[in-house]
Parts: C-alpha cells; sequence; structure tokens
C-alpha cells in the first residue's frame, strides 16, 4: 500500500495572550476591558492544528520548530499532542521564554497584534538539519516569517532543491525578502502584505490583479492575496481571476489567515486543481472566523465538507 505524504509545517508556535476590549487605550490611559484568556497559538502552529484537523489520519502533519522550557511550552506541545500532530522535532530551548502573542480583539471581530518570538528566534540550521531527515516524504511544506530571515532562506532552498512544493505565508512582512522568494511555489499574502510586496495599494479586485502581477515577478509560480470578506485573488500562469468567500457572520477574525493556509496545504496534496484548493481553504477560514480563539477555531474535515454543501 502506498504511503501518503506528509504535510511539514516549519515555523513559530506562541502562547496566545488575548484580551476582548471594546477600544484601544491612548497613550497613557488605562481602559477596563472585557475578558482575558490564553490559547496555544503562533501561526505555524495554527496552521498545523487546521492541517490536521483537516488530514483526520489520512496525512501525517509534522511540525518543526522551538518552544522555551516553561509552562507555555508545555502547554502548547500538548495541545499539539491532542491534535495528532507530530512534534517529534520541536525542540525545547533551555533559558529561553516560548513565543508570546498580545492580541486585542474589538467587538466587531477585528484584531491587533504585539507579538514577542522567544525560542521561535533562535529556529536555525538544526531545525533545517530535522527537515531533511524527514523530507524523504514530505508531500508539501508550510513556512511563515516568524522565524529568523536567514533561516527561512536555508529552508526554502533546502527545500526547492529536493522539488517539494512551497507554501509561504509572508506574514508578518519583513523588508529585504523579495530576493529569496524565486523559491516558493505558493505566496499567500493579505492585503496589508501584498500592498508592502508590491508598493500598490490593495484595496479592490483591480488593485489584488495588479498587485499579484508584480509579485508573481519575483519567479513565484502562484499568488493567492486573501482580501477578508472581499475574497480572494489568483493569479499564476494561466489563472487570473477572483474568487468569491462565503457570506457569513464573523465573531472574530484571529487566525483565519492560518485557517487558510493550513486547509490550502492539505488541500494542494488532496487536489490537483487549484481553485479547487483555494475553494475548500475559504471554507476552512469562513468557519473559523465564526469561532472564538486560535486553534480552537479551526475547522474538522466533515465541518467543512457540510459547510461547503449547504453553501454551494
Amino acid at each position: 500500500m502506498k504511503q501518503n505524504k506528509d504535510i511539514i509545517v516549519f515555523g513559530s508556535l506562541n502562547m496566545d495572550l488575548v484580551v476582548k476590549t471594546s477600544k484601544f487605550p491612548n497613550l497613557s490611559e488605562t481602559i477596563i476591558c472585557d475578558e482575558f484568556y490564553t490559547s496555544p497559538g503562533g501561526k505555524g502552529g495554527n496552521q498545523a492544528v487546521a492541517a490536521a484537523r483537516l488530514a483526520d489520519n489520512e496525512y501525517k502533519v509534522k511540525f518543526i520548530g522551538r518552544v522555551g522550557d516553561d509552562i507555555f511550552g508545555t502547554d502548547i506541545l500538548k495541545n499539539l499532542l491532542k491534535e495528532n500532530i507530530d512534534i517529534s522535532n520541536i525542540e525545547i530551548t533551555k533559558n529561553i521564554s516560548t513565543g508570546i502573542a498580545s492580541i486585542f480583539i474589538m467587538p466587531n471581530g477585528e484584531n491587533s497584534v504585539n507579538a514577542i518570538y522567544g525560542a521561535n528566534s533562535f529556529v536555525n540550521e538544526s531545525q533545517v538539519n530535522d527537515f531533511e531527515k524527514i523530507s524523504t516524504n514530505a508531500g508539501v511544506i508550510l513556512l511563515q516569517q516568524e522565524i529568523p530571515n536567514k533561516t527561512l532562506d536555508l529552508i526554502l532552498k533546502k527545500a526547492k532543491k529536493k522539488f517539494i512544493p512551497i507554501i509561504l505565508d509572508p506574514a508578518p512582512y519583513r523588508e529585504n525578502l523579495t530576493g529569496i522568494y524565486k523559491n516558493i511555489n505558493i505566496i499567500t499574502p493579505n492585503e496589508i502584505e501584498a500592498s508592502s510586496l508590491s508598493n500598490i495599494e490593495v484595496k479592490d479586485s483591480l488593485s489584488a490583479k495588479k498587485a499579484a502581477r508584480y509579485i508573481r515577478n519575483f519567479g513565484i509560480d502562484t499568488v493567492i492575496i486573501t482580501l477578508g470578506s472581499n475574497g480572494i485573488w489568483i493569479e499564476t500562469e494561466n489563472i487570473s481571476e477572483h474568487v468569491d468567500t462565503y457570506k457569513i457572520k464573523s465573531k472574530s477574525s484571529v487566525a483565519a489567515g492560518d485557517a487558510f493556509n493550513g486547509a490550502l496545504a492539505y488541500a494542494t496534496l488532496k487536489n490537483s486543481n487549484i481553485i479547487d484548493s483555494v475553494d475548500l481553504a475559504i471554507a476552512a477560514s469562513s468557519i473559523s472566523v465564526t469561532r472564538e480563539g486560535s486553534q480552537s477555531s479551526m475547522a474538522k474535515r466533515y465541518e467543512v465538507e457540510k459547510f461547503m454543501q449547504s453553501n454551494r
């Protein structure tokens, strides 16, 4: 029996410190907020959970990264194990804190994030070597920009050399990285990141098209710009089109992009058609914004299938 390929997530793990608030404070101002909770997160962690819930044992999700030797790191690893994610290549970094993200959520679901990357900042050649050890069965690798630039450059080159499809979520935006993007198969910026990458303000389909074409000239096969409630713009050699999103009532946009990227990694292995893959990823992301939390908001496969059937 042929073994299915693995989904490799190489990247960041944070503990989210979430505050629900009715307003953001001004400098020197103290305001009373509504609710606080902690939730395992980090773009890499969120994307891994999104992929694992869809893979549902059909594909194995393996994570490569670092946490600190603290209670947050312990809790993150326990949660990934519960989600059936292989954590054997996550290194516990001594005397370093696990990454954290302070997330403030407004009543309309919009959010702002302040991150301290902690152990993520120490992801290095050691983790790239771990990737080499498990890369034989890799079907896709999913990356973000919450790790050092040097490490990102190195892992992109290694994966490209092995002909492993690469999906990069270019978040958070960092300057002077476009030179290494030629190694990417799929890049998935949101409006803000696409605007920064292209120097074109992305505010609608027309500007998204222009920005996507500009970004694709970096040497990338496929550019997918996520436009929130306004859908998706896809730009490839043969496709240049807008895809609508599903109409839903949003509760929280935290990790919606991660839901999209994790689902896209799964769909890339499952489908040969990029439009079908994007449609599934949009559905998974749409479900996530109806829920609170980061990893806890990720949809399972049967939920996505039911959602797509009901809203087709």
